[in-house]
């Protein structure tokens, strides 16, 4: 578990943003009273106001503005407490609660540390290998381990390994696209798989009932199979051309050879992971004829996991993003209220020219998604970026007649995008796992990731007849 930066979030170093903060919710409640709109959706913009303000400028951790805002809520009674509590009992939370914890358990176990020297152990001694592996480390793992930081603590060790037995020539030569091909892997698909992000699942947490029980993981997995794949095919094609790297490198097998003599024998904490992975698979595979929710087989596959004793309290306590349960469960119950208050149907008329963008030109709408979402990402990080087009947008798309779910699914796409290390935490944890072993080029992957942005428009682009096919769209 992360803990707080105390002098990063004082309120000395942002006393302006602070007093902002304070006045802002008082102007607005004001404002909104003296032109005539009723007390309670006053007071629910001047709460959303505080929440919102405090993400943009990073003045506590993300889960403590949501919660804020969820206290502001419950004491001004503006809403029933089941409707405001709601988050913290719908599958969203069960979902991301259980998938977390099963990938707690895959890691703890040392299961993907024994996969990450095998794989290096078998593959030939060539640069585009070395990068098609890594990037698919990170990829296959996707499904299964629910947080890009998870992810992150598998794919960097690998690098760290390959470039350990690089001389200084093909060190410098091999080591951007590399870390390019690192990074990407465990994120550039990540909105493929619902389970592959917490992110992805708070926009499942957000989706209407009828579109969380539409959207489980098969069809959201198939939903986005027609992106994916061109994303994934052209992403290969577009890094081989920009970084024209196919060479032979010097590797260390004797050392990776000790490596895995050292793991031995599987041990039974980590046969009881793969047990663990397959049955999760199978009871997602076969949900049509079980009829079990997604949440509910995930959520005992986990409990039957803990139940045997694969993961202590001490791993249960620190591999848990306990922070983002809180945040995704106090978003929804804010956004119901939200709802229950009729705002959605007057966020719906407000930004009637999107919703008119939806219905009437999409591709024209995705254009300017994502150049909002692209400016919006230079100032406000990851998931305040998400939870705050989500809140807007989701609305809308219900009203406009188009799948909330593809307009999450956009937005998840887009706000991936970063070029630089303040925007994204996960880019940050990468950097430092890697730090001064991989000597990569900032300037070069930053072009990169601004090319990936076209690819991702054109994913999509061509994505749409085949959502409009099977009535998503």
């Amino acid at each position: 578990m992360e803990v707080m930066d105390v002098e990063k979030y004082s309120i000395i170093n942002k006393p302006l943003i602070w007093i902002l903060t304070i006045l802002t919710p008082f102007v607005l409640y004001f404002y909104m009273s003296s032109i005539g709109i009723n007390r309670d959706i006053s007071l629910y913009t001047a709460i959303i106001s505080i929440t919102l303000i405090m993400w943009m400028f990073s003045l506590l951790p993300e889960f403590i503005p949501a919660l804020i805002g969820l206290l502001l809520v419950l004491l001004f009674d503006l809403a029933p407490n089941d409707v405001i509590l709601s988050g913290f009992s719908s599958p969203g939370f069960l979902l991301l609660f259980s998938v977390m914890g099963l990938g707690a358990v895959i890691t703890s176990s040392g299961l993907t540390k024994r996969y990450t020297h095998w794989m290096i152990k078998k593959l030939p001694a060539n640069s585009f290998a070395y990068h098609a592996a890594v990037f698919m480390t990170g990829f296959m793992f996707n499904p299964i381990v629910p947080t890009i930081t998870g992810r992150a603590m598998i794919v960097a060790p690998i690098l760290n390994n390959i470039v350990s037995g690089w001389d200084k020539k093909t060190r410098d030569k091999e080591s951007t696209p590399l870390y390019t091909n690192g990074l990407d892997g465990i994120n550039f698909l990540a909105p493929t798989f619902l389970t592959a992000a917490p992110a992805n699942l708070m926009i499942f947490g957000l989706l209407p009932p009828q579109e969380q029980q539409a959207f489980d993981f098969i069809f959201w997995m198939y939903a986005a199979s027609v992106t994916g794949l061109v994303m994934l095919v052209s992403y290969f094609i577009i890094s081989a051309m920009y970084f024209r790297s196919f060479s032979s490198v010097p590797t260390d097998k004797k050392a990776i050879e000790r490596e895995c003599h050292k793991l031995g024998k599987m041990k039974w904490e980590e046969w009881i992971a793969l047990s663990g992975i397959i049955l999760l698979a199978v009871g997602i595979a076969t949900t049509t004829l079980h009829k079990i929710p997604i949440p509910l087989v995930t959520f005992a596959v986990f409990c039957a996991l803990l139940i045997i004793g694969v993961l202590s309290r001490e791993e249960f306590i620190k591999r848990i993003d306990w922070s983002f349960l809180v945040l995704l469960a106090s978003m929804i119950g804010v956004l119901a209220t939200m709802k229950y208050l009729g705002l959605d149907k007057e966020l719906v008329s407000q930004f009637k020219w999107l919703g008119d963008y939806m219905r009437h030109d999409f591709y024209l709408f995705v254009l300017v998604l994502t150049g909002m979402i692209l400016l919006v990402r230079l100032f406000i990080p990851l998931n305040s970026a998400i939870l705050i087009f989500a809140a807007a947008l989701l609305p809308l798309a219900s009203g406009a007649g188009v799948s909330p779910w593809i307009v999450g699914f956009i937005i998840l796409h887009m706000c991936g995008t970063a070029f630089f290390g303040y925007q994204s935490p996960y880019i940050v944890y990468f950097r430092n796992l890697i730090k001064n072993k991989v000597p990569y080029k900032e300037r070069k992957v930053q072009i990169f990731q601004g090319i990936l942005v076209f690819v991702k428009l054109g994913a999509i682009y061509i994505s749409i007849p085949f959502w409009l096919s099977i009535g998503v769209l």
